[in-house]
């Protein structure tokens, strides 16, 4: 993770038929009649250029917002207060019920084009506020109709597993049934790439989990788990045992679990952006984690009420202040890291021949400069599949 295989005095090569790039080396190589007569030059002399960045952890589709928590949070009103009196994820959870297609779709839309434009080639996008069977079917709708129209790499995961809805709090285990019979339906309709569960003492047990697990190894699916997010309950171990792709959060990991994930293909995605939201649990041990063998990836956790955040730029700021990496590690925890989070690090993650050519141009000298301009939108243009979403800072798309 600490090796970017930084070029200087570089040039890349997109063909714009295919979208794939088919030349990464020295400048001085390419000469002009080697190129097509119509072929476009971008001088991005004295900036860095590097791949698109990839998030592999959001939750873009819901209804309503809950800024009030926010503030309510800064005053010192609890989360269990705030839960009282009707707000946390049920407030979500209703106001994504009553949402329609059609408002759901575009309030996601316009939260993906946030992300677009602050250099998110690559979006992970997750259901789990409806948690019920129309409310989470329509989600997987939406996040299907966002996949088709968004020019980058758009990922569905369903998550009905997110957490156990008020109306099932006597009845869990019928929740989780129907939650592992839900796969059978999403898997045949093609509506997801991965499934996620919420393992904790305030979601799903391994017990539960398991439940929903063995129906989708049944079935061939990829796991995906929020996993050790407020304390070491095992579930790092307990997801790498059952092939998961990622574990997220891990703020309460502990040594057993840091030792699962090294010896595995597990990534390890850290979502810094949701300690520093919402003022819950503790920073995931990142160079502890690095140091002993951890792939770690870094996402937003874009979601209502602990991170509404769209700049991965400054999930970058935090992983660096909060958990000591360094800024390679950090560029690479959200290009190629993210991308083997997705099961995509042969097609995007890094700028090499026969990849997709998502690519940005910033506007600073060095690698070092994205993490330290804090909150700074340094990204002036975006390519995406080859094609140009945003020129000189303005979007296109």
């Amino acid at each position: 993770m600490a090796d970017l295989g930084l070029l200087r005095d570089a040039a890349v090569g997109i063909n714009s038929e295919s979208g794939l790039i088919e030349y990464v080396g020295p400048a001085s190589a390419v000469s002009a009649k080697q190129l097509h007569p119509d072929c476009e030059v971008f001088d991005a002399r004295g900036r860095v250029v590097m791949p698109g960045f990839v998030d592999c952890h959001t939750h873009l589709v819901f209804g309503g917002d809950r800024a009030d928590e926010f503030y309510k949070r800064a005053a010192g009103v609890s989360y269990a207060e705030i839960a009282s009196q009707g707000g946390g994820i049920r407030k979500t959870m209703e106001a994504t019920r009553a949402a329609s297609s059609k408002e759901l779709f575009e309030s996601a839309w316009q939260r993906y084009l946030r992300l677009l434009e602050n250099g998110t080639t690559a979006v992970e996008c997750k259901s789990g506020y409806g948690l019920n069977i129309d409310s989470e079917r329509l989600s997987m709708q939406v996040i299907r109709d966002l996949s088709r129209k968004a020019p980058g790499v758009f990922m569905r995961t369903y998550m009905g597993a997110h957490l156990i809805p008020p109306d099932f709090a006597e009845r869990r285990i019928e929740y989780v049934e129907q939650v592992a019979g839900e796969l059978a339906y999403f898997h045949g309709k093609d509506l997801c790439d991965f499934y996620d569960i919420f393992v904790d003492p305030l979601a799903f047990s391994q017990q539960e989990a398991q439940v929903i697990v063995d129906r989708g190894r049944e079935l061939g699916m990829k796991l995906r788990l929020h996993a050790d997010e407020f304390g070491d309950d095992g579930t790092a171990a307990w997801g790498v045992a059952n092939g998961a792709v990622s574990a997220d959060h891990l703020g309460g990991i502990g040594d057993e679990g840091i030792k699962a994930l090294a010896g595995s293909e597990t990534i390890a995605t850290l979502l810094p952006g949701t300690m520093f939201f919402s003022g819950h649990g503790e920073y995931a041990p990142a160079r502890r984690m690095i140091d002993s063998g951890c792939a770690v990836a870094l996402a937003t956790d874009l979601n209502p009420g602990s991170s509404l955040m769209y700049s991965l730029p400054l999930v970058m700021t935090l992983a660096v202040l909060e958990m000591k990496m360094t800024a390679a590690e950090c560029l690479n925890a959200v290009t190629i890291n993210a991308a083997h989070a997705l099961c995509l690090a042969d097609r995007i993650g890094s700028i090499e021949v026969g990849k997709q050519a998502d690519i940005l141009i910033l506007d600073c000298e060095t690698p070092e400069e994205i993490a330290y301009q804090v909150g700074t939108n340094l990204v002036s243009d975006v390519i995406v599949n080859g094609d140009l979403i945003k020129r000189h800072g303005v979007m296109l798309f």
